[in-house]
């Protein structure tokens, strides 16, 4: 019986630890805003900003950073735990050091409505950032951004739409834009078009598993996927009923699993990698999805951003939706960080 209860007291202490630890913390949702009509005590205009809370079933939110700011896109350095955090805003680029607690501009006017940024995972002073005006980079953690358009001389191809680091090579680059998909391989200082004929590239993924493998989602043509790491593109669209699609997500969990939506699609599923597509839309008041993001651990609970309606959340794998705050809120991302 004693050691029956040295036991009990063990698991307990235990269980404490990893609480306290923050192992047993719910994984955080980041849902990044345009515009809100977000009521907020004191404010005289509708409250935009980088909103965040449990991944839950809960209209609760909470925000971070600076108050009425455009945010386009986040990133987080995932060693730190989300630690270093970065926005791509109109105003510029905002980083944290702190979890969110405080943020800086690091960027000056001659970088302004940034509309993308993404963290070197590897190297958290790495930092590629893009505007309509072509793609940035700082290797100093942000004091200093450089541009670089070498290869990118079109108007069309310096508007970029969305950055991926490749996974299995951190030097090589894959960019989205309205002249078509791009690749760099020395760390964004060149680009070279890869042979994706389409124009009007909204989003570029890649396979959170296989590094071979990436999607993409166009304004006119539906969605493509690459087998072979970005060179060679084909369609897939069985089940696809609609063109435009500004959002695309692997289930981190079970990475067959495809969630895609975009201009009055409401939320497609693909369960076989992308080869046939079903629509869903059951509870979604608006139509219109830029984000969409699975829960790591629990591929039952999503979230979807839409174009003026907020945040919906469903708890049955993508069948039924519910609404869950943000009033009015145009979403343009959703990242959840499990730590």
């Amino acid at each position: 019986m004693r050691k029956f209860f040295h036991i009990l007291y063990f698991l307990i202490f235990l269980i404490i630890t990893q609480v306290h630890s923050g192992f047993s913390k719910e994984p955080t949702v980041y849902v990044v805003t345009l515009s809100t009509s977000y009521a907020h005590t004191g404010m005289a205009i509708p409250l935009s900003a980088l909103f965040y809370q449990p991944a839950v079933v809960d209209s609760n939110w909470q925000y971070m950073g600076r108050p009425n700011n455009r945010i386009y896109c986040m990133d987080f350095h995932l060693a730190s735990k989300g630690k270093i955090m970065a926005m791509a805003t109109h105003t510029g680029v905002h980083q944290s050091s702190d979890f969110g607690k405080t943020w800086k501009v690091t960027t000056d006017w001659r970088m302004t409505e940034v509309n993308n940024i993404k963290i070197n995972q590897q190297n958290p002073d790495l930092i590629y950032a893009s505007s309509p005006y072509g793609f940035y980079k700082t290797t100093d953690g942000g004091k200093h951004w450089t541009k670089h358009n070498d290869g990118l001389e079109s108007i069309d191809a310096q508007f970029v739409s969305s950055i991926v680091i490749d996974s299995a090579n951190a030097n090589r680059l894959l960019i989205s834009t309205e002249d078509g998909v791009y690749i760099s391989e020395n760390a964004g200082n060149s680009w070279k078009r890869s042979s994706l004929s389409i124009r009007n590239i909204r989003i570029i993924v890649q396979h959170p598993t296989n590094p071979d493998i990436f999607a993409v989602g166009t304004e006119n043509n539906g969605i493509y996927f690459s087998t072979d790491g970005g060179n060679i593109w084909s369609k897939r669209d069985t089940g696809v009923m609609h063109s435009a699609f500004y959002t695309i997500t692997f289930d981190p969990n079970n990475p067959e699993v495809i969630y895609a939506g975009g201009f009055q699609t409401g939320i497609y599923k693909s369960i076989d990698g992308g080869k046939k597509w079903k629509n869903f839309f059951k509870g979604l008041d608006n139509l219109d999805i830029h984000a969409v993001a699975v829960t790591p651990g629990n591929s039952n609970l999503i979230y979807a951003g839409t174009m003026g309606n907020g945040v919906y959340v469903s708890d049955d794998a993508g069948k039924s939706w519910q609404y869950v705050g943000i009033k009015n809120g145009y979403v343009n991302e959703i990242k959840i960080l499990a730590l």
